[in-house]
């Protein structure tokens, strides 16, 4: 008997239970989805290091070693279990083009410093998509995932590498995984060739650059083992990173995406809970005859609710069933960036039973809700059911207002808005929904705007200029250093620059023990980042530190540092704590100029009188001035840095907006079924006195029209307001080195273009909808 009331009422009201399965569909897949990608991500990245084996400490350096001081070093340090030096041969992207059937390009636009590897023995392992150690022949190379990913390549491609009266053609034979260099954060990666090849290119043409590595029990031992190698003035001329950034970088494109999906299931599990509730109460409310009739004949509370919750029960089971499915087969559109970064990985189990136990607990929640909003029965008296019928609105009251003397408004628009005005608790369903959709899709935009806009660089520990220039470390930093100076100071388009020299010294952190930090210093230094508290340094004893060293060192805005340099502290006061995600947060500013300590690296900013000219000013710069200076426009940097995350980011916008705009169709579909099921009775009266339906029509557009009008600014309005707030929770946590970013709106979007999109798909829906008002006739209600 409760299967047939089922099965009737899904026949009965197939278009309002579609729409309510399609809302379910969608919360348990995202959420499912969330919850994959978390454990995919994870695991991936433990598989892929298991085998690969990275190291949990690495200081790249280029320029000559002495092997036998730093292997020395390694083997009397407690902390070490084992170490290797890995050498490479740096190339550029200009010296190496990619040949294929029908293309022929070079990578002279990669920013990503390129070297030459071979095979590891046993650690730091190259590995194939099924995590295999790669073994190559004489004129075979491995490409990284990462330059794929930039580049349109194919096994069987040639590469031909040409520098220095050194050409070498070499065949593409894999494309291989690396789990130090997966990241365009990592701004470096590595090609792999026959041990053959790299000692034949090992003649003095190429430059050497060596990987210092070290392996602790307890990888979180390299923070600690950085303050003594540095004290230990071993090879320090290039980036120096520990196992958790290398794993923060590895996973941070991966962790954006977990983190949007996450957000957009639980507003669509909300909008599902106010879409479920709002078809109960119509479904109570029209049948609440029947239900006085069931309780006068004897029937109890738990049957009367039996009857109505059954049928949400087997909608919601059907849901997120189907919503696990969908989840499962459309798992590679996500999830195709951890399978091209980590390698083929199939679902783990304990991905798929996670999945399970997110969707049981969708499952729960939308049940447990069900029968919260069904309680509602138990309230209803006979006398209330049989005779005065409006049970759940007692409180209504005639409205006076002066709308009907309007002599400029038309009869329908004022019908349309006194609905609106004096019911307007049953259009609080539109007005919800659209908003919280409205956030779902302004939100993971805002973020996207943000990522690929020129503004975040500030979060970047550079102020925004047109243009970037790094001098990188070594033999020739100074002489470097003057060449920049003189291009610079003879160039007559710029407009102005700031110099910046990076200086090492020593702070007494929280554990009164002297750790080392790098301060950028120059009368720049600090000016035009984002500040979580304080500001600029202003004074030459004053310091702004990131957001990770003040955690580090604990130290706020006001509190002074000991500074230890030339044999003595100093006292310096923190005027800002700044954000950065470069460097791996570790970074400080100041005025001082530390004329007695010597440079670690020098960097400029450059204004250009003409902004159009920026990229080939650049590219002329970086000809002239050669290997050893990094030359970037401040736009390109950001996307070669932060592209990776902003192109996963898109793909997800794209599936969130179509998701988003379907959801808004459908549920004006929902409300206007079950708004036009209540109101049949009302148009009827309508058309026998006269109206055609043209101008129900028109009534039913202006009202759900407006409703959802004012839905879409409040929506705009929740995600100005709450937008920020939920990114902010999640960086946060992250440990990137961010905690608080101002979100970017794209203004002509989000207020006007996207609005009007909506609104217009809303209006063909209810003209679609309201077709149906045809059978609505007077003789209908007389019968009845």
């Amino acid at each position: 008997m409760r299967w047939s009331i089922i099965k009737n009422d899904f026949i009965k009201n197939k278009a309002i239970n579609m729409a309510l399965l399609f809302f379910i569909i969608f919360s348990s897949m995202l959420a499912v989805m969330s919850v994959l990608m978390a454990v995919q991500t994870f695991t991936s990245i433990s598989d892929l290091y298991k085998v690969a084996a990275p190291p949990h400490f690495l200081q790249m350096h280029k320029g000559d070693i002495d092997e036998a001081k730093i292997n020395k070093f390694m083997s009397e340090n407690k902390l070490v279990t084992y170490s290797q030096i890995v050498n490479m041969l740096t190339v550029y992207g200009e010296n190496i083009n990619i040949v294929g059937n029908d293309y022929n390009y070079n990578l002279s636009d990669c920013r990503l410093d390129i070297s030459l590897i071979k095979q590891n023995r046993n650690r730091d392992l190259l590995l194939d998509t099924n995590h295999k150690k790669v073994v190559l022949k004489d004129g075979e190379v491995g490409v990284p995932m990462l330059l794929k990913e930039q580049y349109h390549m194919e096994i069987g491609d040639h590469l031909i590498l040409n520098i220095n009266n050194t050409k070498k053609e070499f065949v593409i034979k894999e494309f291989i995984l690396d789990s130090m260099m997966n990241s365009s954060m990592a701004s470096s990666t590595r090609i792999l060739i026959s041990d053959t090849d790299f000692d034949a290119l090992s003649n003095g043409s190429l430059k050497n650059e060596y990987l210092i590595e070290a392996y602790f029990d307890n990888p979180n031992d390299g923070e600690t083992f950085k303050t003594l190698y540095q004290d230990a003035e071993l090879p320090q001329n290039g980036q120096l990173v520990t196992y958790s950034i290398i794993f923060l970088m590895s996973a941070l494109t991966d962790i954006v995406t977990v983190f949007v999906l996450f957000v957009v299931s639980i507003l669509l599990i909300l909008v599902a809970f106010i879409c479920i509730r709002f078809t109960i109460m119509t479904a109570l409310q029209e049948e609440i005859s029947e239900i006085g009739t069931m309780k006068a004949i004897g029937l109890n509370f738990r049957d009367i609710r039996g009857i109505y919750f059954n049928k949400y029960k087997v909608l919601s089971l059907l849901g997120v069933v189907l919503g696990y499915v969908v989840a499962l087969t459309s798992s590679s559109l996500f999830t195709g960036h951890i399978s091209s970064t980590f390698g083929n990985m199939k679902l783990q189990s304990l991905s798929l039973i996670l999945g399970l136990v997110a969707n049981f607990i969708v499952f729960i929640l939308i049940n447990h809700y069900c029968k919260k909003t069904l309680k509602k029965i138990k309230n209803i008296t006979v006398i209330d059911a049989l005779v005065n019928r409006n049970v759940f609105d007692k409180k209504k009251k005639s409205t006076k207002d002066g709308l009907y003397k309007s002599k400029r408004l038309s009869v329908n628009w004022l019908m349309g808005i006194r609905e609106v005005l004096y019911g307007f608790k049953s259009w609080l369903i539109v007005l919800s929904v659209v908003s919280i959709l409205i956030v779902m899709i302004m939100v993971p935009v805002n973020l996207l705007k943000t990522f690929e806009s020129p503004e975040f660089i500030t979060y970047m520990g550079s102020s925004q200029e047109d243009i970037l220039i790094e001098i990188e470390n070594g033999d020739k930093l100074e002489a470097k250093y003057s060449d920049v100076k003189k291009v610079l100071t003879n160039d007559p388009s710029i407009n102005n620059y700031y110099e910046y020299k990076t200086i090492r010294v020593k702070v007494l952190n929280a554990d009164n023990v002297y750790t080392n930090m790098d301060i950028d210093s120059g009368d720049n230094a600090g000016n035009g980042l984002k500040y979580l508290t304080g500001k600029a340094p202003s004074a030459e004893n004053e310091v702004a530190i990131s957001y990770i060293n003040s955690n580090e060192i604990k130290k706020v805005v006001g509190d002074t540092i000991t500074i230890l340099y030339d044999g003595k502290e100093h006292t310096f006061n923190i005027s800002g704590v700044y954000q950065d995600v470069t460097s791996g947060g570790n970074t400080s500013k100041s005025k001082y100029k530390f004329p007695t300590l010597p440079s670690t690296k020098y960097s400029f900013s450059v204004n250009l009188k003409d902004k159009t000219d920026v990229k080939n000013k650049s590219s002329k710069w970086g000809e002239v001035l050669g290997e050893g200076v990094n030359v970037d426009s401040m736009d390109e940097f950001i996307n070669q840095t932060l592209g990776g995350v902003s192109k996963q980011l898109k793909t997800i916008v794209i599936v969130i907006i179509i998701i988003g705009t379907s959801l808004v169709m459908l549920i004006t579909i929902l409300f206007l079924k079950l708004r036009l099921a209540k109101d049949s009775s009302e148009i009827s009266i309508l058309k026998a006195i006269g109206f055609s339906e043209g101008d129900i029509k028109k009534q039913y557009m202006i009202k759900v029209g407006g409703v959802s009008i004012l839905g879409i600014i409040l929506g705009i309005l929740l995600t100005n307001l709450i937008g920020e707030s939920l990114v902010n929770a999640a960086l946060s946590i992250s440990g990137i080195g961010i905690k608080n970013i101002n979100l970017i709106t794209n203004s002509l979007i989000e207020y006007i273009v996207f609005p009007i999109v909506l609104i217009i798909l809303i209006l063909i829906v209810i003209s679609l909808v309201m077709g149906k008002t045809k059978k609505f006739e007077i003789t209908s209600i007389v019968k009845e």
